[in-house]
Order: structure tokens, then C-alpha cells, then sequence
């Protein structure tokens, strides 16, 4: 590395054999949300941890941690190797790479498989598939962060089963609609809302 400060870890590719491809993702963004920029923080620490760079980002913005990631709108491209050369993938955390068991394995043995690198901010070092005692750390992780999709998948089922209970629209509705009475005095039950085109 030409230094190790956060400012000058951002550069193009040079075949140094550490040009890495930092990952984000976030499923939903707000605009209170500080997730992408403490993401960034962690990201290029892990990175200068293991004496990397950055050669680009793969930021999956409004991607949920459902969707393998070799059909992620920009990470999807650079695991099918359409993006160019690059050594490897450095995230904030394992449930960046995704919330499903069988994808966070299938890119981790990818990468190893493919002698790239594998980082992840609060690891100590690339992560070594090879090494039982690594493989176990990330297979854990890995299942952590599918036990959290899977917590937050039932409170949204049971969110949406208690709205619509109270007979309430849950949400808003999609674009280019808009929920209207059927009945003027009626309570805002789905049973008396129909949509209609929002006219422009």
C-alpha cells in the first residue's frame, strides 16, 4: 500500500493482488438512516486491516438480504466476473453479503475456490474457508443474519395480519394509485376502498 490512510484507499485497479471490491447493501433507506456511511467507514477499515484497496463499490440500495447475491443489481455483475478484474470482497459484515445461509457459503467457497479475498470488518484478517475453526465463525454469522431476515419476515406477516385486521390499509398505496371510499362515512376497510389511477 502507498499509505494507509481512509483518503487514499480508493483506487483503480493495479493488479497488486489486494484490489478489492467493497460491498453495501441496505434493504431499506431512509432518509434518517446512517447505515450507508457507517457501512463505508467499516468497509475501508477492513480494508486498510489487511493492507487492501478499494477498486469500486457494489452498493445494493433497497436490496433485500433475501436475494442472492449473484443476482444483486450491481454486486451480481462482478461475481459473474462482467465488471473486470478485481482480488476479492471486503464488507461491513457477513449479512452485507446477504441473510441466507447457502448464499453467504456459496460466495465465501467462490471466493476461496477463485484464490481471492474474503474480508469483513471486525474479523482478524481474510476470512480462511479452508481453516475449520474460520469455516464454523462464518457459517454462524452466516445463520445469524438468516435468523434475523427470518424474525423480521414474521413481524412483518404479523404487522400486516394486525392491519388489516383493524381494517386499515397497510402502507401506501402502490404509484399511480390511490385508495377512495366506496361508502363516503365508511371506515377505510379494504372491503369499502377501491384503488383508481391517480389522474396527472
Amino acid at each position: 500500500m502507498h499509505g494507509t490512510g481512509l483518503t487514499v484507499i480508493e483506487r483503480p485497479y493495479d493488479g497488486c493482488g489486494k484490489c478489492l471490491l467493497g460491498v453495501r447493501r441496505l434493504s431499506r433507506v431512509k432518509l434518517a438512516t446512517s447505515s450507508p456511511e457507517r457501512q463505508r467507514e467499516n468497509v475501508l477499515t477492513a480494508a486498510v486491516s489487511v493492507g487492501a484497496h478499494i477498486i469500486g463499490w457494489a452498493d445494493d440500495w433497497e436490496v433485500s438480504g433475501a436475494t442472492d447475491p449473484m443476482t444483486r443489481p450491481k454486486l451480481g455483475p462482478w461475481l459473474l466476473d462482467d465488471k473486470g478484474p478485481y482480488d476479492g470482497l471486503v464488507a461491513a459484515a457477513v449479512d452485507r453479503l446477504g441473510r441466507n445461509v447457502v448464499d453467504c457459503l456459496n460466495t465465501g467457497y467462490k471466493m476461496r475456490d477463485e484464490k481471492k479475498l474474503l474480508v469483513t470488518y471486525g474479523h482478524d484478517g481474510p476470512w480462511e474457508l479452508d481453516d475449520p475453526a474460520d469455516e464454523n465463525r462464518f457459517t454462524l454469522e452466516a445463520w445469524g443474519a438468516q435468523m434475523e431476515l427470518r424474525a423480521i419476515q414474521r413481524r412483518n406477516r404479523d404487522a400486516t395480519i394486525k392491519t388489516r385486521a383493524a381494517g386499515r390499509p397497510k402502507g401506501k398505496p402502490s404509484y399511480g394509485y390511490q385508495y377512495v371510499r366506496k361508502v363516503m362515512a365508511a371506515r377505510s376497510t379494504r372491503s369499502n376502498c377501491i384503488r383508481t389511477l391517480r389522474k396527472s
